[in-house]
């Protein structure tokens, strides 16, 4: 399919290209009928509204530095001791929350060793109490390891990359246009979205910023460990008997030969669905798929 090839070009090339990969990306959902994901993609491109939901890889610790004197002597730049605050306050300092847009995070890349986070004054009080001999704070700032951005971006990119070769492989070349969105849901989209971005113990982000807390667990054809992550997830154990009878239903079809599920399974999900829609089963109903499909999806091997 020409749009993932000219993505997967851009995530491979050696140039900056990422804003651009990304914006194709956020073409590439619409077509396949997969908005829902795109708050992910928006986030990147236009940066985090909240830090509530900013992924992992863009909150980074920081080391606590300053300049500080009393009457005879002066220092700058020095580390700053922060055992003695409050574990609250200690967390507050020595952590940031990298909510800018991924164009704002390549300029920060450009020369990250010299950016620096900064600590308000109110905190200097707190942080003179570390220091002995009369030293007061005169200034102070957060300054994370280099290449801190650089690692930002390469992490982007590299899920981004996961994803698209995903679905390379699960999209022919000769796909029409309006065929895309009924193959889109034939092969997970969404799963294969939130496994290549989100990866194990992902929090799946739906439209509506509900969200749904989504252990990825499961062994290959190892039944026990689907069984486990479905327990733990609310699914009761005569649905998880009726799962085992459908997979066993399914052994051999032609589905599961081109990487899809069965027609049992497949029915055995909307099942489930359904019952998410109807508070039969206690989940949100836009995370209830997802995490059916990604846990079987991974007993199978997809």
């Amino acid at each position: 399919m020409k749009l993932i090839e000219e993505i997967i070009d851009l995530l491979s090339s050696s140039e900056k290209n990422l804003t651009t990969a990304l914006m194709k990306t956020k073409v590439l959902l619409h077509r396949l009928g997969e908005k829902e994901l795109l708050e992910w993609v928006d986030g990147e491109l236009r940066g985090y509204p909240r830090v509530d939901n900013l992924p992992d890889y863009r909150i980074l610790r920081v080391t606590v530095r300053g300049d500080a004197s009393n009457i005879a002597y002066r220092y700058t730049g020095q580390i700053l001791p922060t055992m003695h605050l409050d574990k609250k306050l200690k967390k507050k300092l020595e952590t940031t929350y990298l909510t800018n847009s991924i164009a704002v995070i390549e300029e920060y890349a450009q020369d990250d060793q010299n950016l620096q986070i900064t600590i308000a004054p109110e905190f200097y009080k707190y942080l003179s109490q570390g220091l002995g001999n009369d030293f007061q704070i005169e200034r102070a700032w957060g300054q994370h390891s280099a290449g801190a951005m650089t690692q930002i971006l390469t992490e982007v990119k590299s899920r981004l990359l996961d994803f698209v070769l995903e679905l390379s492989e699960k999209f022919p070349e000769e796909l029409q246009a309006s065929e895309m969105k009924e193959h889109s849901k034939e092969v997970g989209v969404s799963e294969l979205f939130n496994n290549a971005i989100f990866g194990d113990n992902a929090t799946i982000i739906v439209g509506d910023s509900n969200k749904q807390k989504i252990t990825n667990s499961v062994v290959k054809n190892d039944f026990e460990s689907l069984q486990k992550s479905l327990l733990k997830n609310g699914v009761s154990e005569a649905e998880i008997t009726e799962l085992r009878a459908a997979i066993n239903a399914d052994a051999g079809s032609e589905e599961l030969a081109k990487g899809n599920f069965g027609s049992k399974v497949s029915a055995w999900i909307g099942n489930m669905v359904s019952k998410a829609a109807t508070t039969a089963w206690d989940i949100n109903i836009g995370a209830a798929g997802s995490l059916l499909a990604t846990a079987i999806g991974k007993f199978y091997g997809f």
